[in-house]
């Protein structure tokens, strides 16, 4: 019992943005060597890794564990979310979680008139250049997919969602995060030139509707059996 306590101290220090031996160790409370020996182990195991450039991360265990039960909730929520973005804004919504180098759409609901980007539940996609793959992948550990930049992931972390445009549609994209601060899914809109014109407004309904799935998300988290007793 008490190497396991020590290894989640560890984890949790990681996954607070602890990244180095020492830091780590200090912060779990531990002798250098111990915190050395553990890491070691949980990196073996997938539940840390090492960034050339940030020290100990989160690794993809991790994610792998927390996506099975995020994505149960996120199935259930997301055809009534996307229903209320698109009834409210009149623009196509999309709720997306990633698979690897890829993400999926969860839920999509499409305006009955007017232009719309259709994107079907279900439906795969490469990460690419476009807002709903830069929130995806801008809070995530592993490296950026090819063809997207350090600088634009940087902007979405600092302004907190993403917008992008091609000559047929606009995007609007914000995160969706469990407690922990992980980003377990990206909610978006899109349409025409409107989007780009309206962003703020936009921008506010996205949020609040995003705030929801993610309270439904906490909610469900308390009341997740602990496995004590």
């Amino acid at each position: 019992m008490k190497v396991l306590n020590r290894a989640v101290a560890l984890l949790s220090a990681v996954a607070s943005g602890t990244a180095g031996l020492d830091e780590a160790a200090t912060a779990a409370g531990l002798p250098r060597s111990t915190a050395h020996r553990l890491l070691a182990a949980l990196r073996h195991h997938g539940f840390v890794d090492v960034d050339g450039d940030h020290g100990f991360v989160v690794g993809p265990r991790v994610h792998q564990l927390g996506a099975v039960f995020d994505g149960g909730v996120l199935v259930r929520v997301a055809p009534d979310i996307t229903e209320l973005l698109c009834g409210t804004t009149c623009l196509s919504a999309q709720l997306y979680r990633r698979r690897g180098m890829c993400f999926e759409c969860l839920a999509a609901a499409n305006p009955f008139s007017g232009l719309r980007d259709v994107v079907t539940s279900g439906a795969t996609f490469p990460l690419g250049d476009d807002a709903s793959s830069h929130v995806l992948a801008a809070w995530d550990e592993r490296p950026p997919q090819e063809g997207l930049e350090e600088g634009t992931l940087r902007r979405v972390r600092r302004q907190g969602w993403a917008l992008t445009h091609s000559e047929s549609v606009s995007v609007l994209s914000v995160p969706i995060r469990v407690p922990s601060g992980r980003v377990a899914a990206a909610l978006s809109l899109s349409g025409p030139g409107r989007v780009r014109e309206q962003a703020a407004d936009l921008r506010a309904e996205l949020r609040k509707a995003a705030d929801l799935v993610e309270a439904e998300l906490h909610s469900a988290l308390e009341r997740k059996p602990t496995g004590e007793g």
